[in-house]
């Protein structure tokens, strides 16, 4: 009896294309450009149906408290919506589109990503409208164009005021961060190219010989004489930008990879060091450098060590750029040729300056995001 049963049919739906999966859309500009929006009806529909949409800027600061964002509007009059009434014609289950454009990206602030709800708010039929996508948000990033650092040539970089700062004695949480792109990745014994941190202690590094020589690994992960280290699941690929960073929390060690998370291991609650013998070895904290070399042939941008846990969605919004005076952030160097010879001034104000082995070349043109 129960097999002979029909179902229920299902009822139609109407919903912005796309956001099945997410609410956010992503819309990366050099400048001025703009992204087609279309509404969907899960069946094709009978007659032709008119679609109500309106921009919902008071939509975003909820949407901020819900999801843990921390989007902006962008600034009033660099945005225009091309028509508040799209159209599904009879037979089709797909509306004709309407134009989000971004008409000026001049009072655009670096760094700050931007964001613009659109909501359906109405239609002239009875379908109703799937919640989770009435509303979708264009998230719009502004591609910083800058330079890099060039560390191809056995080049590296030294933080020495780490080892002598005395609130690094105990670092009860701790994020390191660091936009990296690779010519290639070691070939011989031991097959490891170091990314930042301190040998033996905690240190971000690519290879091992127990591991793929493209794949990244937190060595050490030293929490009170502990170690917890932890291996990502991605394999890198060379002539790629990538932005990682691990996160300690006080539980847990975990690896990022563009703000996603990679793998995790769990950890003792406790404390990290930067000073004293763990945070003095082989020279104490570098950038592309551990264990007499193992150099990092390639670039890097966007370096910062924080002492508080970043959480998913602030690695995400700060790829690019972030405010040099948030809460938490410890030391942050851009290595983006704003300066020349060897050293590379701490934006934080905190002193901590990068030290380069040698004169720093640059590579210009640089995209962030890609």
């Amino acid at each position: 009896m129960l097999a002979c049963k029909e179902s229920a049919p299902n009822p139609d739906i109407l919903f912005f294309t796309g956001t099945e999966q997410s609410p956010e859309v992503k819309l990366t500009l050099d400048g001025p450009g703009s992204i087609g929006l279309t509404v969907t009806s899960s069946t094709k529909v009978n007659r032709n149906v008119s679609v109500n949409l309106n921009l919902r800027q008071d939509l975003l600061d909820t949407y901020n408290q819900k999801t843990g964002k921390s989007y902006a509007l962008p600034p009033e009059g660099s945005y225009s919506l091309s028509a508040n009434n799209v159209i599904i014609q009879n037979g089709t289950h797909v509306s004709e589109s309407a134009k989000l454009s971004v008409t000026s990206t001049d009072k655009f602030e670096e760094g700050v990503t931007y964001c613009l709800p659109i909501s359906i708010t109405g239609t002239d039929s009875g379908i109703g409208v799937l919640e989770p996508s009435r509303t979708i948000y264009i998230v719009i990033n502004r591609t910083i164009i800058t330079k890099a650092a060039n560390i191809s040539n056995s080049n590296y970089f030294t933080i020495p005021s780490f080892a002598t700062d005395p609130t690094l004695t105990s670092i009860g949480e701790l994020t390191m961060e660091c936009r990296v792109y690779v010519n290639a990745f070691q070939s011989a014994n031991p097959f490891i190219s170091s990314v930042m941190g301190i040998e033996e202690n905690f240190l971000l590094r690519f290879g091992d010989v127990s591991i793929q020589r493209n794949q990244l690994q937190l060595a050490g992960g030293l929490v009170d004489n502990k170690k917890f280290p932890v291996t990502s699941t991605t394999l890198f690929s060379t002539g790629k930008w990538y932005h990682v960073a691990v996160v300690y929390n006080g539980s847990s060690n975990t690896i990022y990879v563009d703000g996603k998370r990679d793998g995790t291991t769990e950890a003792a609650k406790g404390s990290i060091t930067f000073t004293g013998p763990n945070g003095t070895y082989m020279g104490g904290f570098h950038v592309g450098f551990s264990e007499r070399g193992r150099y990092l042939n390639g670039y890097v941008s966007e370096a910062r060590v924080w002492t508080r846990a970043l959480t998913p969605n602030e690695l995400q919004n700060n790829l690019c750029y972030v405010d040099p005076t948030t809460k938490g952030l410890l030391a942050y160097w851009r290595f983006n040729g704003a300066e020349s010879g060897v050293n590379v001034t701490d934006l934080t104000g905190h002193g901590h300056t990068a030290v380069a082995a040698k004169t720093i070349n640059y590579v210009e043109g640089i995209r962030c995001p890609e």
